[in-house]
């Protein structure tokens, strides 16, 4: 992975990034920014449930405003509904962020590779709604 942090753009290889900030996340590592990279990588993957899992270890405390702005856009995206307003907003965010948001709003659906059905995400939402997850 590239020394610089964080990385300008999601679009040479977002795959790497999110596996740089697994990394960080488990050893010393400090990375400035490092949940809402991790958070914006995964969903320029597609790779929703892992962002949901993202969302779920990270700690109230450790929730700023940048991560619940990602979160929001995740949590669209897994409930199949439109993400577009959501990206608007963390396309203000400071940089790189706001050209992640800028990427993943151009990323054509076959660079998310990973999304599942609209049919499955409606029944994952379903079922986290019934164990009064709140989505």
């Amino acid at each position: 992975m590239s020394s610089t942090w964080p990385p300008p753009s999601l679009e040479v290889n977002a795959k790497a990034i999110a596996d740089e900030c697994e990394f960080a996340e488990v050893s010393t590592i400090q990375r400035t920014l490092l949940a809402p990279v991790h958070m914006a990588a995964l969903i320029y993957l597609g790779e929703q449930v892992h962002a949901r899992h993202l969302w779920r270890r990270t700690s109230v405390e450790d929730r700023d405003e940048l991560l619940n702005d990602w979160w929001e856009v995740a949590k669209l995206n897994i409930q199949g509904k439109d993400v577009s307003e959501a990206l608007q907003k963390c396309s203000h965010h400071p940089s790189p962020l706001n050209t992640y948001a800028s990427e993943i709003a151009a990323a054509p659906p076959t660079k998310k590779k990973e999304q599942t059905s609209m049919q499955l995400n409606q029944q994952i939402v379903s079922f986290l709604e019934t164990k009064r997850w709140n989505a």
